[in-house]
């Protein structure tokens, strides 16, 4: 039996810890690689060599160019190596400017910006340089000898909107922390700390207020649910990083007068949030659009049941371990929610399905994959 050899990988990421599921998967997968053996570097894109007061001055006028080149990359130093892995869509506008020596592999979580560009509602461009650059990242996208796709909704996205053969798209789910995401006890002070109340039950929602997260149908199918069983209330975890909506929801929420059952909790600390999935009687997730759904598979690992719209990548993540329902339907939302909070069996039951769910998506196995992925493109050896 020959031994394989060792693959020499470098990982393309904007510099950063595991705060966004972007981070996360970049930690994990670097982790697992080197585990598994693999001689791999991690590097960060380099930002162009303009003068300290260009930065500045443009930095006054609003976009921080320095930020934005690190999210679409115009330029990197490559170490030698046998695969060139970037580990996200974006960065794929590098491979317009300075392709990498080796064979490349570029890992698509979504491209919903680039799917909603033209949509008034949905659009999530900030300044005109992004919707260029995004598409600058799309074309990137064509130069890869292979995509990863986080879900077979991304892939068929990929291939719908950007033409690409979808025999050069592999899907690798992503996983999830199986010891920090599990049932716990929860301790007092978790309440204490977040100010929640006892004797109230809690819905719970993981993410921004970006418009197709669809957080406006959330808070009317919370006053339909509160009309039959008024104890409950809605943690709502994350910076909103849309502040607009923000304000549309405080206002949605004052004039169905839920408001007060409505917990913003912006900044949460990395340990406390299993505890508040724990202390949850439910999480929802009713988004539009979803590349993967870390919180509806969170959830689930912590024994907590999930109602998800019936949209994206979700129905294929959560499989048959959730209530689902139309996204823009806010009474089927609060059917789902009361008949769990109402039908102690399928609860349990549901509980028991969900934790089964969830415990398929590791980091191991999303390791393995990728690395069967970059042997895959390698040239074999007496194939030259």
């Amino acid at each position: 039996m020959v031994s394989r050899p060792t693959e020499n990988v470098v990982l393309l990421a904007k510099p950063g810890g595991p705060h966004t599921g972007v981070g996360r998967y970049v930690q994990m997968l670097h982790q697992g690689l080197q585990h598994a053996g693999a001689n791999v570097a991690r590097i960060a894109p380099d930002v162009p060599p303009l003068s300290h007061t260009i930065y500045s001055a443009l930095r006054r006028l609003g976009p921080d160019l320095r930020t934005f080149f690190l999210n679409y990359p115009v330029a990197a130093k490559y170490p030698s190596a046998d695969v060139y892995h970037l580990t996200s869509q974006n960065l794929a506008s590098l491979l317009l400017f300075r392709r990498p020596p080796g064979r490349v592999i570029v890992t698509v979580h979504d491209i919903i910006p680039y799917m909603l560009r033209n949509d008034p509602q949905f659009n999530s461009y900030r300044i005109a340089a992004d919707r260029v650059f995004d598409r600058l990242a799309m074309a990137g996208l064509q130069r890869a000898d292979l995509l990863i796709a986080d879900s077979h909704y991304t892939r068929s996205c990929v291939v719908s909107e950007l033409g690409i053969a979808p025999d050069r798209i592999a899907v690798v789910h992503l996983g999830i922390d199986q010891q920090r995401f599990r049932p716990l006890p929860v301790p007092d002070t978790l309440r204490e700390r977040y100010g929640l109340p006892t004797g109230r039950r809690y819905l719970i929602y993981v993410g921004s207020e970006d418009p197709r997260k669809n957080l406006a149908t959330l808070v009317r199918g919370l006053a339909i649910v509160r009309r039959e069983l008024p104890d409950i209330a809605l943690i709502k975890v994350g910076r909103a990083h849309f502040e607009h909506e923000r304000r549309r929801l405080h206002d949605l929420a004052a004039e169905l007068g839920a408001r007060s059952a409505i917990h913003f909790l912006d900044d949460v600390q990395e340990g406390d949030l299993p505890l508040l999935y724990n202390l949850a009687d439910v999480c929802v997730m009713p988004s539009h659009y979803e590349g993967f759904g870390f919180p509806a598979l969170e959830a689930m690992a912590c024994g907590t049941p999930v109602v998800c719209a019936r949209a994206s990548s979700l129905p294929e993540i959560v499989g048959d371990a959730a209530l689902q329902f139309e996204p823009r339907d806010a009474h089927a939302l609060a059917q789902a929610i009361v008949r769990y909070l109402t039908e102690p069996d399928l609860y349990q039951a549901m509980r028991s399905r969900s934790i089964a769910q969830a415990a398929a998506f590791t980091w191991a196995r999303t390791t393995r994959q990728t690395l069967d992925l970059y042997r895959a493109v390698l040239p074999s050896a007496g194939h030259h």
